[in-house]
Parts: structure tokens; sequence; C-alpha cells
């Protein structure tokens, strides 16, 4: 077989024993005839942040994430952040759980919506939020679930499924098949010279009244002198399926995921609400479109309503080392971001709300209205 590169997503630079853990990953994937392109980076007290550049995951063909929840249920957002990044530069995406029920059943804080003619996906239930539990039927946030391909079990299950896919398109290769043609990857709107429109990322798209709100956010973004496009827009070249089609969880997801990351690439800049969500992570579809964006080199601005540093926010105390731990003995970062140091060092991040956000851009850019 092929010798194929593979960047390791994971959270492991937070764990427990995380470096003995990464080190058998690697020597796992030797076994199944792949390499490994990263390191283990350990976080040390006092340390300076990795910050991570804009080449980040171009000497790897295939990136591995570890999807499981943390601190919450969402994914580590910096593992999420790279599967979007890889996603914008073409890499073939795998991910893995230990646990594949649906979301609902791994995070069970959720409330049935007593409207019982309102209903998402069939579904009436609500989170902690008073937002619609929208990925409640599914493993994760489609964004990305679609993209990814996900596999039950650890790394060396994901690396099973990895090398037997490999060797099916090693033997299409050497036959009379038709590739999978994938239509996603040119925007289909593009920004006029010099003009400047974002892409308005969050888990606003999930509020009951999301198009009365992603039409006053729009707005916004006129009053300050630039176009804004609201996740459920319309997207010029992807329609919606028919409903029979639609009717298929999954390809529902895959409709809205197509959609979605092509809005990002008929923008030039992202603005994203990261603050906590199903715990004391951002969103994850949000996060994913946040590294799309990066890796497309469109400027990243992120804004967040709780702007303490990680270790102020994340229940935690300090290991006889000088770490700091949260209740699970995980690492919580000290460099004073309020987000994970992956997604800090990629974006402007704001502590506000999205008018705030807005304000920021059109004074980060320029713009003059």
């Amino acid at each position: 077989m092929d010798q194929h590169r593979i960047h390791i997503a994971t959270p492991l630079h937070y764990m427990p024993e995380g470096e003995k853990t990464f080190t058998w990953m690697k020597a796992v994937a030797v076994c199944y005839g792949f390499e490994v392109v990263n390191d283990f980076i350990p976080i040390t007290p006092g340390g300076a942040p990795p910050l991570i550049g804009r080449d980040h995951l171009d000497n790897c063909d295939i990136v591995i994430g570890d999807v499981n929840c943390f601190r919450g249920g969402e994914p580590e957002s910096g593992t999420i952040f790279e599967l979007g990044l890889g996603f914008a530069k073409g890499k073939k995406l795998y991910s893995f759980a230990r646990d594949y029920r649906n979301v609902i059943h791994r995070y069970p804080v959720a409330f049935f919506n007593d409207d019982e003619t309102q209903t998402r996906g069939g579904m009436r239930l609500l989170d902690e939020h008073g937002f619609w539990y929208a990925e409640a039927g599914t493993p994760g946030n489609l964004m990305y679930t679609v993209p990814t391909k996900m596999v039950e079990g650890n790394f060396e299950d994901c690396l099973k499924v990895l090398r037997a896919d490999l060797i099916e398109e090693a033997k299409d290769r050497g036959s009379r098949m038709i590739p999978k043609q994938d239509l996603r990857l040119e925007p289909t709107w593009p920004v006029p010279e010099g003009a400047h429109r974002a892409y308005l990322a969050g888990f606003e798209c999930f509020m009951l009244n999301a198009r009365e709100v992603g039409d006053a956010m729009k707005e916004t973004c006129v009053k300050y002198g630039f176009e804004g496009i609201f996740p459920p827009d319309e997207a010029p070249g992807c329609p919606e399926k028919e409903p029979e089609i639609m009717a298929n969880r999954y390809s529902m997801m895959a409709n809205i995921f197509d959609r979605d990351q092509v809005h990002i690439r008929n923008s030039n800049m992202v603005i994203a609400n990261l603050s906590p969500f199903h715990g004391q992570e951002p969103d994850s579809g949000t996060v994913f479109e946040v590294g799309m964006t990066f890796g497309l080199g469109f400027d990243c601005y992120v804004f967040t309503g709780d702007g303490r540093p990680l270790r102020e926010r994340v229940p935690c105390r300090a290991d006889e080392e000088g770490q700091w731990r949260d209740v699970e003995g995980y690492i919580v970062e000290d460099y004073g971001f309020p987000l994970t140091h992956k997604i800090a060092g990629a974006a402007k991040v704001i502590v506000g709300d999205f008018d705030q956000a807005a304000a920021f851009v059109a004074k980060d850019k320029g713009i003059n209205n």
C-alpha cells in the first residue's frame, strides 16, 4: 500500500498520560503502514502557546480527529478547528468516538418544546439554552459529521477502516471505475473586488426565532458597511434536495453542510460566536467553520460573551507541579486566552456581543460607513 501521512488531531496534550497514549498511537499507525507527521506538544506551566500558521497540515494527506466529548457535550475545539482546516486544504478526514450514540443520549440536557406543533427534523427537543437541539438524533454536529468518516471505537479501529478504504480506492484506480466527484470546492457567488462579505457562524441558527435573529445580524453588517450571510440563507447553486431524499437525516445533514461550506467560500471572512455552548467548549460546528475559513486564507473574527481566561472559567486547581487541572485531571490552558490557543492564535478575538464584533470588523478592515 502507498505510504500515507497522517496528522492526529487530539486533545491528548491536556490529558494525564497523554504523551504515552500519543506515542502508542504513532506506533500503531506505523504497524498499519502510515506515517504520523505531528509530534506531541506538551502544555507547560508558564510556557508560550504553540501557535499555528497558514501552512499547518500542509505536510499530511489525512487528518484523523478524536471527537469524543470534552468538558461537556462538545468535542475539544482545537481538534474540530484542525478538521475544518483540513477540509479547506482538501485533506481526507476521518474521526473516531468511543461512544457512537446520538448526542441526546451522551449529553441529555434537553427539554421538550411545549408547542407540539413546532418541530425541527421531526424532533421538538430544546437544549439548556432554549435552542433547537439540532444534533440530538446524530453522533455529532453535522459540520464535522458530514465531511469526516466517523468510526465507532478508538484510534486503531479508525486506522483499520482507513486502511480498508485506501485498499478499495487503489482497486478502483486499477479498474474502469468512475471516481466520486466533489463539486463543493469552488464558490458559487464570488465576492466582488474590494467588497467585504462575512459568514455569520454561530449557534444563533438553532434559536427558535433564527430567521428574525439572522436578519437582524445582517442588518447590523450593513450598518457597518459590509454584507453578511446567515447559515440558513439560500446558497446559489446549492438547492435543497427532493423531499424523499431530505427525509433521511444524514442526507439532510449533507445538504445543509454543502450549503454552509459554500457560504464560507462565497465570503471572504467569518464572524463567529464562540461563547461556551453545551458545556465549556464552543459549538463544534462553528469551530469547524472557523478552521475552514482560516484554511482558505480568509480573516477570522470570533466573539465570546465570556472573556475570562480559561483558567478562570473552567473549574480547576494547581497540582504539585504548578499545572492547572480540571475535575477530570485534564490540563486547563493558562495562556490568558478565553479560547484554546489554536483558535486564539488564528483569529482576532472580541469580547462582547455581535454588534461589538461587527463594529470591530469594520474598524479593522478600514470600512467607511
